[in-house]
């Protein structure tokens, strides 16, 4: 769904009440993750991905993957970089006895994103950017 995108993919493979709670999108169901695809493409509209790790069973997927994309549009308060970046993360999907992804759990780290991108400072050199207790 995400790297060709194919959004028409998520009314087969999504369960109707799919609703992670980390995701604040006012959507539930295949519409929710269409919205999600939409979104992230809309600022990085070449995303690929790779996927290094698979593994199944009957209730859980697991995927290690890497993704690649060239930052070209506006989110979370950044102008585009049209830089391009590459990152890796790991999800976990929730599957129904009916064989619908009914939940998702994620993990990559923005935060290394925008660094690359270079919108802000490498993690170790945060404390450059702050006075003694966090102060200015």
């Amino acid at each position: 769904m995400w790297s060709k995108p194919d959004l028409a993919l998520a009314d087969d493979l999504i369960d109707k009440d799919y609703n992670p709670s980390w995701v604040s999108i006012d959507a539930v169901g295949p519409d929710q993750i269409k919205h999600e695809i939409e979104y992230f493409r809309s600022v990085f509209p070449d995303l690929k991905y790779e996927i290094v790790d698979l593994i199944g069973s009957e209730e859980k997927v697991w995927i290690r993957y890497k993704g690649k994309a060239t930052h070209r549009g506006n989110a979370w308060g950044f102008e585009p970089t049209l830089k391009e970046f590459e990152y890796e993360g790991a999800t976990i999907l929730y599957i129904s006895p009916e064989g619908k992804v009914v939940d998702r759990w994620g993990a990559f780290c923005f935060y290394d994103m925008f660094t690359e991108l270079g919108l802000v400072p490498p993690f170790w050199e945060l404390s450059k950017h702050f006075g003694k207790g966090g102060e200015n």
